[in-house]
């Protein structure tokens, strides 16, 4: 259990370079400039269109993994570490002849 413990706190403690940000961002940028000139002849007016289909999805993915890069926060897509602690203890505590808290529950469709 330490070692786990020891994992997820390097995980934590390890912050994401900002030079590889910093590298998709730009990459991004530079694919979705460059990208109607290769859908021109194919798509025709309609490039407009799909050049924005392929920037949402680019940034959109972009701001994924920023959310990610931050597993055990406060935010609404990280780890609800309090909810899988109390899974631990209901599972653990009768053993110990005492009785089982109850289950952790969402706060305004938030798990913590």
């Amino acid at each position: 259990m330490a070692l786990a413990q020891a994992g997820c706190e390097r995980i934590a403690n390890t912050p994401l370079p900002f030079v590889y940000s910093l590298l998709v961002f730009r990459t991004s940028v530079v694919y979705c400039l460059l990208s109607p000139l290769g859908l021109i002849d194919a798509a025709g007016w309609l490039t407009p269109v799909f050049t924005a289909i392929i920037a949402y999805v680019f940034f959109g993915l972009s701001e994924v993994t920023e959310e990610l890069e931050h597993p055990f926060g406060d935010t609404g897509n990280s780890l609800p570490l309090d909810a899988m602690c109390r899974a631990v203890e209901i599972a653990l505590v009768p053993r110990l002849g005492l009785p089982a808290p109850e289950p952790m529950k969402p706060i305004g469709d938030l798990l913590t």
